[in-house]
């Protein structure tokens, strides 16, 4: 989704919960043979990431962590993009952070406000049942489209189960190529 987005021009924004950007650099030149590098220094890829807020400031483990300096760090990112992508990379994660439920979900409605203002696409990522089913499922309900995926050893199924328009339920091959991702209908 990212890489995409910046090969075709497009301002983006990753958002990491887990990682910082040295990682996540590895991670998708060991797996697909990119680099976001080249993007970040060219400021077409703004990166923020919960990772460095914790090396800033070793939290009190035993208190929940304000998000307001993830959330600070995200706008600045938005509003410095317009017309881009956004991914949140794990969304899910935050639910372990917060003191409740509902500061996620208002992070998550603010996210999409701005981000719809600014006519940029955002993709959260959400781990099926990793936090509470109301929480899931009022993130799901915020958004204009739900893609599903199902993996099982080397095959990755995914499939749209909320759409605008109309849509296939059907299950399709989601192969992660050097080039990108490919998908085929699976007959």
């Amino acid at each position: 989704f990212i890489y995409e987005g910046l090969k075709g021009r497009k301002p983006c924004i990753y958002v990491s919960i887990t990682q910082d950007f040295d990682s996540v650099e590895e991670q998708v030149k060991m797996n697909f043979g990119w680099s976001f590098k080249r993007y970040l220094q060219k400021g077409r890829l703004k990166f923020v990431d919960f990772y460095s807020l914790w090396m800033e400031k070793p939290p009190d483990v035993t208190k929940t962590l304000n998000l307001k300096d993830l959330m600070d760090r995200i706008s600045k990112a938005e509003e410095e993009v317009t017309g881009g992508r956004e991914l949140i990379h794990n969304f899910s994660s935050l639910f372990n952070f917060a003191e409740d439920n509902q500061s996620i979900l208002r992070m998550a409605h603010a996210i999409r406000a701005k981000a719809k203002k600014a006519g940029t696409t955002v993709l959260f990522l959400l781990d099926e049942g990793a936090q509470d089913k109301s929480a899931e499922e009022n993130i799901k309900s915020l958004c204009d489209y739900i893609l599903k995926t199902d993996v099982r050893g080397h095959e990755v199924k995914i499939r749209v189960t909320k759409s605008l328009t109309r849509h296939s339920l059907e299950w399709h091959s989601l192969i992660l190529t050097e080039k990108g991702v490919k998908v085929e209908i699976i007959r």
